[in-house]
This record gives C-alpha cells, sequence and structure tokens, in this order.
C-alpha cells in the first residue's frame, strides 16, 4: 500500500468519510432508548461478513483509501452488532418476553380443558 493518499485519491476519501456518517446516528439512538426491536441481528452480521471481504479485497489491491474507510465503517457494524446482543436480551428481560431461541409451543386448537375433565 501507498503510506499517504495520493492526490487521485481524494474522491475515495470523501466519499468513503461521508458513506460512514449514517451509522453514527444508529450507535447514538440505541445506546440513548437502549432499543433494538427493529433492527435484524441477521442483516447486521451479514453486513459485517460483507465487510470483510471488501476488507481482503482493498488490503489485497493495496487501495489505502477504500481500506481505512471500511475498516471505520466494519469497526462501526460491530459496535451495533454488541448493541442488538446487549439490548435485545436486555428489553426481553424489562418486558417479560420469552427468550427468541426457546419459542414457545401455542396452544393446540383441537383439545381444550373439557376434553382433559
Amino acid at each position: 500500500m501507498k503510506p499517504y493518499p495520493q492526490e487521485e485519491d481524494v474522491f475515495g476519501w470523501v466519499g468513503g468519510l461521508l458513506a460512514l456518517v449514517y451509522n453514527i446516528p444508529q450507535i447514538y439512538i440505541i445506546f440513548k432508548t437502549k432499543k433494538v426491536d427493529d433492527l435484524s441481528i441477521h442483516s447486521w452480521l451479514l453486513r459485517i461478513v460483507s465487510y470483510t471481504c471488501v476488507l481482503i479485497h482493498t488490503w489485497l489491491k493495496k487501495d489505502v483509501a477504500l481500506f481505512y474507510t471500511y475498516l471505520v465503517g466494519f469497526v462501526q457494524c460491530i459496535i451495533i452488532t454488541i448493541q442488538i446482543f446487549v439490548y435485545k436480551s436486555d428489553c426481553n428481560d424489562k418486558n417479560g418476553l420469552p427468550d427468541e431461541s426457546k419459542p414457545e409451543r401455542a396452544p393446540d386448537a383441537s383439545s381444550s380443558d373439557d376434553d382433559l375433565a
């Protein structure tokens, strides 16, 4: 990798930095509200895999501008993923909701309390 940005890399740096701004409000709102009910852990994990692939690609291509901007985005996605795990379980505990890993079975419609007597 080139140690210093080149003149032609300006648009890569500016575009990459502007693209990363959208994660910061999400991190802040999750931190303040402690709510992640509307976020999908699956989509965030897919984003992390995507960022990992792009980071490897930019490292191999020696594109400094993209590597470091994607690295910052990757770290932000890790932070949001941690928030999802922390606040999702905290929200379920506070609201008395069942753990998602143990789905409750719905009562069988064909049987009733009268059948048991």
